[in-house]
């Protein structure tokens, strides 16, 4: 074996590796949502750039339920 070589792994191993991933980035995502700015906070009022970023935000996540769900255009 060539000393940088990578390890090999087989699919289930790789899967179950790029779940982790994926489990952690929408926990992530669900902590960032939580965080944005909330109505009625009179300290940070919204303002459309605001709900453009929402907007945004939506859009990509939608896009990545239609690929899940496999109905994407």
């Amino acid at each position: 074996m060539a000393k940088n070589a990578a390890p090999k792994i087989d699919a289930e191993t790789a899967y179950q590796n790029a779940h982790l991933i994926a489990q952690g980035l929408a926990t992530r995502i669900g902590e960032l949502l939580f965080d944005l700015p909330a109505p009625g906070n009179d300290e940070h009022p919204i303002h459309w750039g605001h709900v453009g970023d929402l907007n945004e935000i939506n859009s990509r996540l939608s896009a990545v339920i239609a690929f899940m769900t496999g109905t994407e255009r």
